[in-house]
């Protein structure tokens, strides 16, 4: 429900502050009062389209603020969820600025937001029909909604709308798969050649690195055999080696151990010294033995390495490059091998999971057209109670032909589908006797909308998930009787939602719950308006008033009072 609403600087507003409250809740006052404007800065709240001249006269910035106190529904824990936003303990507040360049500000529990999410916002939250944009039953995608709503078809459409996901999924991925065949099929050729021209020169982890090991030593062969040669001759072989004179500062070293004891440590690093030089000896000897001058196998690891250095230049410059480049070509190349039993397997699923959506298509199409019918009818009667006897409510329910998007195909005819089916609903109405049904949205008045909503409201109260309606100009057009049925049926429908109406008829006004008086103040050659709740006394009055405008006497005084009385019965 709508518990405040707060209006600075907008038309004839200078600063109100109005609490409303749950049940049904009637706004009164005197043509010009500025009624309207307050249902319009309640529309601008929700969204609608705004222009810098509602800005009160002098002002630089109007504002518009609601309060909401609301139960979670799977429709608003959607939208907080997809606009990350978050709500607490059920209260949503509602802000919009319009400065005089005409700019607009809106806000969702002071956080910033587009126009577009104020609105999407206020259509979970406030059913309003009058003379305003915001009114849902001019918007014929809802339509489908009120129709599903009435016929408890919403877990059949839910069923639908999972097939139509899967279904789109699977053509997806099929449409996916078909493309990648026709790349793959154009690349195929490239792939294998890059493929064999890996293979043949089949280059192996950390082969590089001892391939350029084992050149530099077959291409330094002399070089290594003269300096090894050399080393074992000054170590061992030549006299006055250096294990020559190491033996006999080590015997010489003996000596002097044998007198001063002290020498012991000198002798066993000598000795040490001798063993070391002889082992360096004998390696540089067994070296020197093992190399060989082979030509015809450093002309296999240069062209190894040239080999391997082209396939770096082509495929990402190391040898890892390439390994991992073969990996992708060998899981592409098998991809591709397996593409065609993949691509028909998913045209199966794809084939099985259409016709099982086709077949819920046609059910729930069914199942519409006949809750269709039947709302047509009880609408019709509905409005009959409503004063519009001679009026002619129907839905159309038609299949729209593909012209692209997704295509179903029944009895030879390519019918366009969407997430609720392959119908299309529209609401039409006739008001006047000869003229056949046309769009609702643009053959019925303010005044007519609101009654086909109410009659509408009424017979989906308690399944409804829209808490707030709002009737602008519902009297229009009414009177005695009739106005005393719409009353009692707004008074029914409050039962289940908050509902907000103006009126000047006192039949609607004597049924609320509560009663607002707009009232039009002039101060220092201004103009302002304001509203008020009425006290049970000034009901009465504001009743009388109703019945006989300025001049209120004893007998509309008598009749208010009675009628209050048998509002509250």
């Amino acid at each position: 429900m709508i518990k405040t609403l707060y209006v600075k600087n907008f038309a004839l507003i200078d600063e109100l502050n109005v609490s409303f409250n749950k049940g049904f809740n009637i706004i009164t006052g005197e043509t010009g009062a500025g009624k309207s404007i307050l249902i319009g800065a309640l529309g601008a709240l929700l969204g609608d389209k705004l222009h810098r001249e509602v800005i009160r006269q002098g002002t630089e910035k109007g504002i518009v603020e609601g309060e909401f106190q609301l139960d979670s529904t799977p429709e608003l824990s959607e939208f907080f969820e997809n606009n990350d936003l978050d709500w607490f303990d059920g209260e949503v507040i509602l802000r919009r600025e319009i400065s005089s360049n005409g700019r607009s500000r809106c806000f969702i529990n002071d956080i910033p937001v587009t126009v577009t999410a104020l609105s999407e916002l206020g259509d979970v939250l406030v059913d309003m029909h009058g003379q305003h944009e915001h009114q849902l039953l001019l918007r014929v995608l809802k339509h489908m909604d009120y129709l599903d709503d009435y016929g408890h078809l919403n877990d059949k459409v839910g069923l639908v709308s999972q097939a139509f996901e899967n279904w789109t999924d699977l053509q997806n991925q099929l449409n996916e798969l078909l493309n990648q065949q026709e790349e793959i099929r154009r690349s195929r050729e490239v792939l294998r050649f890059q493929y064999q021209e890996i293979m043949a020169v089949d280059p192996q982890p950390n082969e590089e690195e001892e391939l350029l090991n084992e050149e530099r030593i077959l291409g330094n062969a002399e070089l290594l055999y003269e300096q090894t040669s050399a080393l074992f001759d000054d170590l061992y072989e030549q006299e006055g080696a250096v294990s020559e004179k190491l033996s006999i500062a080590c015997k010489r070293i003996r000596d002097l151990a044998e007198i001063d004891s002290t020498f012991q440590d000198s002798l066993k690093e000598c000795e040490n010294a001798l063993l070391i030089v002889n082992d360096v000896a004998k390696s540089m000897q067994g070296y020197t033995s093992n190399i060989t001058f082979d030509a015809e196998r450093l002309e296999q690891i240069r062209n190894r390495l040239a080999a391997l250095t082209g396939l770096k230049k082509k495929y990402g410059g190391t040898i890892d490059a390439i390994l991992e480049h073969k990996q992708r070509l060998q899981e592409r190349l098998r991809f591709s091998e397996n593409l065609d039993q993949e691509i028909k397997t998913l045209q199966g699923q794809v084939e099985s999971s259409l016709k099982y959506l086709t077949s819920l298509c046609l059910e729930l199409s069914g199942e519409r057209q006949k809750v269709g019918e039947e709302l047509a009818a009880k609408i019709s009667q509905q409005l009959q109670l409503l004063g519009m006897p001679k009026s002619i409510f129907t839905v159309s329910n038609e299949y729209k032909d593909a012209t692209g998007g997704y295509t179903i195909v029944i009895k030879d005819r390519k019918i366009a589908v969407h997430s609720k089916g392959i119908d299309h609903i529209e609401f039409l109405f006739s008001a006047n006797p000869g003229s056949s049904p046309k769009p609702l949205v643009k053959t019925a008045s303010g005044g007519e909308i609101s009654r086909v909503m109410l009659a509408m409201k009424s017979l989906l109260a308690q399944v409804d998930r829209v808490p707030v309606l709002i009737f602008d100009e519902i009297d229009s057009g009414v009177s005695g009787r009739i106005a005393e049925v719409v009353g009692k049926n707004l008074k029914r429908l409050a039962a289940s939602h908050q509902v907000i109406s103006i009126t000047h008829l006192p039949q609607i006004a004597s049924q609320a719950d509560v009663h607002y008086l707009v009232e039009k103040n002039i101060k220092d050659e201004h103009t302002f308006t304001n509203i008020r709740a009425l006290s049970d006394e000034e009901r009465v009055e504001q009743i009388a008033r109703l019945f006989g405008g300025e001049h209120v006497t004893e007998t509309h005084l008598k009749s208010a009072k009675e009628m209050l009385q048998q509002g509250m019965d």
